[in-house]
């Protein structure tokens, strides 16, 4: 809600979504668009670069996606992915060796600047995702859930006619 909207207006409003089985996003502050929208046209905007710069076809880009990240965002989003990118120390680590490389040229976005608190709000935001579980435990559900979400589509492609292979 907006800065005129009641904080017991946005809690009730979260509450009915859920009851009809809706995940709602708690939007905390008033930006242009939705938060998943602006997520998709920072990919989009990256796909269209690597096709105009002939770096890979559409097809190309869909497979990484769907073959890549997008099995993982399905269960996992993208701060619980780089959690286990991190290794046994999480989060942290994964910030301290990967994030300087969000300052190469090799994206048409730019990057915040990797302070201090943004460093600790990102981990202890993936901490709480984590809650009682270990990065072991995170690992093991990250594994049947790609097992499970690969074999699902294997067998609705095989449903509908399609080969496995497509």
């Amino acid at each position: 809600g907006g800065a005129r909207t009641a904080p017991d207006a946005v809690q009730a409003a979260l509450q009915v979504y859920r009851a009809l089985g809706m995940r709602p996003l708690h939007v905390r502050k008033e930006i242009p668009g939705f938060i998943a929208d602006r997520l998709l046209e920072a990919v989009w905007r990256e796909s269209l670069h690597l096709v105009n710069d002939g770096v890979a076809t559409t097809g190309e880009i869909d497979d990484a996606i769907r073959f890549g990240a997008g099995q993982r965002w399905s269960f996992m989003g993208s701060f619980l992915t780089y959690t286990l990118a991190g290794g046994d120390a999480g989060m942290r680590h994964f910030m301290s060796q990967f994030g300087p490389a969000l300052k190469l040229p090799w994206t048409r976005l730019e990057a915040p600047e990797l302070t201090d608190q943004l460093i600790d709000d990102v981990v202890e935001g993936t901490r709480a995702q984590l809650g009682s579980h270990s990065i072991a435990d995170l690992e093991r559900y990250r594994d049947d859930c790609l097992m499970a979400v690969q074999e699902a589509i294997r067998v609705t492609k095989l449903q509908h006619g399609i080969s496995p292979d497509e």
